[in-house]
Parts: C-alpha cells; sequence; structure tokens
C-alpha cells in the first residue's frame, strides 16, 4: 500500500489486518441438544448452595450450584443466576445477598428452595439475620456479600459478591452429583 505524506510524498503503509474485536459474529448455532448437556453437566461435582436477600424485609432466595470463589485478597465469590430470577432481581436492587452452603443435615432443603413457592420457601427454616440478610441457621459455610460487578453473559447475570462476613461450622457439605446429593467429610 502507498500513502502520502503532508509534503506529498509517497511512502509504503504495511497493510492493516481487519480487527476481529470490532467484527459481529452471527449467533452459533446450538451444537448439542440441551438435554444432553443437562445431562452431562449434572456429572460435574457442585456444592449445594441457597442464596438469599430481602425484598421489603421479606426474605427471598433459591437454590444455586454455579458459586464459585474469585479472589482470597479480596475476598469474593462469584454467583451466576437466571436473568429471569426473582432472587436475582432482589439481590441487584437491595445490593447485598448470602450464599449459605447447605449441610449435609439440610440436603431436603435443595429441592424446596429450587422448585417450591417462592412464598413458601422460608417456613419452617431457621434463619437469622446478618447485615439485614437472612443466613440459614444450620448452614456449613455462610458468607455475607455486597454486590460488586455484574454481566449478563447469555441467558444468565453473573454478580461478584464481596465478602463482608462469614460464618464456617466445619459441617459436613453436601455435593450435587448425577442429580443426587452427597455427604462429604461425613
Amino acid at each position: 500500500m502507498t500513502a502520502d505524506t503532508p509534503e506529498g510524498k509517497t511512502m509504503e503503509t504495511a497493510p492493516v489486518p481487519p480487527s476481529r474485536l470490532g467484527t459481529a459474529r452471527p449467533p452459533t448455532p446450538a451444537l448439542v441438544p440441551a438435554e444432553g448437556f443437562r445431562q452431562a453437566i449434572a456429572k460435574l461435582p457442585t456444592g449445594v448452595t441457597v442464596l438469599t436477600t430481602v425484598t421489603e424485609d421479606t426474605p427471598v432466595g433459591c437454590t444455586a450450584n454455579a458459586v464459585m470463589s474469585l479472589s482470597a485478597d479480596t475476598p469474593s465469590v462469584l454467583v451466576s443466576l437466571g436473568c429471569h430470577s426473582r432472587t436475582l432481581e432482589a439481590i441487584l436492587d437491595n445490593g447485598v445477598f448470602a450464599v449459605n452452603t447447605l449441610s449435609w443435615s439440610q440436603r431436603a432443603l435443595t429441592r424446596k428452595f429450587a422448585t417450591g413457592s417462592p412464598a413458601e420457601r422460608f417456613a419452617g427454616v431457621p434463619w437469622q439475620p446478618q447485615r439485614r440478610i437472612p443466613v440459614l441457621s444450620a448452614a456449613g459455610v455462610a458468607l455475607v456479600c455486597e454486590v460488586g460487578d455484574t454481566a449478563t453473559l447469555l441467558d444468565h447475570t453473573v454478580v461478584v459478591g464481596k465478602v463482608v462476613w462469614l460464618r464456617d461450622t466445619n459441617a459436613a457439605p453436601t455435593v450435587l452429583y448425577g442429580r443426587e446429593q452427597y455427604p462429604l467429610g461425613a
């Protein structure tokens, strides 16, 4: 390629490769059926947690297994919830939430917080407020987090939670594997 300089001279320039950052890609078609993916990913062991917060002084929560540590230098976690989740909406509105790891003795709560009526999820479940957030009494580990960054990816929103309070009871945690729950360290 050639280009004119301000003095009117022609000089050689290198071709500029097209940028991949600015180009929109067409959506990638689904490569595997959703149900096949669900069956396969269920074989990835994960912790069982209940995310809790409040909305207008009413406790709300849901079961979540897309939870992971992010950093120890700034104690923080990542949680991922469906974009249409009522619990996600309350977490974003409130700016504070708790991650409650379910102990083996609380394994029945997995379904209650996953599929039960949102209004009934806390019925009969002992909890105490920590920084105004409901923390399940028998949770093996409980973390109260302030919302940091968020990102919407596909049909989920990822939330960074900066840990401002924690409790660790050393209770045996529950692990989800193959759609079944198992105790660890029992």
